[in-house]
């Protein structure tokens, strides 16, 4: 079945989806951002995206980023995310051929987990170049 061209949703409309902004609510949503740029889906299915993270707040803020800026969602199957007893994120991504794997860099762990104010930290996470965030692993 084919679906019509979706808007993806701006960085504001995704902290209401999300509830409150945050850091890793901003890694998700940029590196999602980055994704549709680079890879270029075809359609609402086109990405499909595994997350091994921990299991726990904040960490998992990062899928809501992930899902309101590319279309793959839990529910809808082309996202999966499996649990890591591990302080670590990493994001696999498919889009057709082309396999990109991503792991959080030392310098987005620091903006993340040592944020005084959330908000701050978000905008800091939005100003910061992909490669700074995340090691790319292909």
């Amino acid at each position: 079945m084919r679906y019509k061209k979706q808007r993806n949703l701006d960085y504001s409309e995704t902290v209401r989806f999300h509830g409150h902004d945050g850091p890793f609510l901003a890694l998700g949503y940029c590196l999602g951002r980055f994704l549709i740029k680079k890879l270029k889906p075809d359609g609402i299915m086109g990405l499909r995206i595994r997350v091994k993270t921990r299991i726990e707040k904040p960490y998992t803020c990062l899928i809501d980023g992930l899902q309101c800026s590319t279309f793959a969602t839990t529910g809808k199957g082309n996202m999966t995310v499996a649990g890591s007893a591990k302080k670590d994120i990493i994001v696999r991504v498919q889009s057709g051929r082309k396999v990109l794997q991503f792991r959080m860099s030392p310098l987005a762990w620091e903006i993340c987990l040592h944020a005084d104010d959330l908000e701050k930290a978000a905008r800091r996470v939005l100003r910061t170049s992909i490669k700074a965030l995340w090691y790319v692993q292909a």
